[in-house]
């Protein structure tokens, strides 16, 4: 990594994957192309799960120990600074393009291994742990939704092989 001074530890790039909306999962297709794809995604342990449908693309690449990189940021905001704050550094170029003209972020990047997941109670699982992070208020109807929805829907695990995470902050 080359800014040293921003990394993180693994564990926080896990802490950044559990909290982020979303990733984006990117492989090189077998023509050679760059596939990308945002996906929702979860963890549990090393692992990370998605699903998607049974035909495409993604169904076509994320099997067989497939490697990928997964992209997740749970934090991205510019700077917002009060007028006696943007006052006191208008005239100094390296402040403000440290403190105004820059992004805060916390980021993560997992070199993974695809895999379609084929046992049923794996699928079950792993499609509960998704549902309970992106629809927990609707758990009590998840019962009837996975028993018509996992027969068109493909679960994929992600095992995670190695992590890189950083983030800037600004601090005052």
């Amino acid at each position: 990594m080359r800014r040293k001074d921003r990394e993180l530890s693994a564990q926080d790039g896990l802490a950044i994957i559990d909290a982020s909306e979303y990733g984006t999962i990117s492989c090189i297709a077998d023509d050679g192309e760059i596939f990308s794809v945002p996906v929702s995604v979860v963890r549990e342990g090393a692992s990370l799960f998605l699903h998607g449908a049974p035909a495409g693309t993604k169904a076509k690449l994320l099997n067989g120990g497939k490697e990928a990189t997964l992209v997740c940021v749970s934090y991205a905001r510019v700077p917002v600074l009060t007028d006696e704050q943007l006052d006191a550094i208008k005239d100094d170029g390296k402040a403000l393009a440290a403190k105004v003209f820059t992004t805060e972020y916390k980021s993560a990047v997992a070199k993974v291994k695809a895999y379609l997941v084929t046992d049923e109670v794996a699928r079950l699982h792993a499609l509960r742990l998704l549902c309970e992070k992106y629809t927990p208020a609707y758990m009590s109807a998840f019962d009837v939704a996975a028993a018509h929805g996992l027969k068109a829907t493909n679960i994929y695990e992600l095992k995670i092989e190695s992590i890189t995470a950083k983030a800037k902050i600004i601090r005052d």
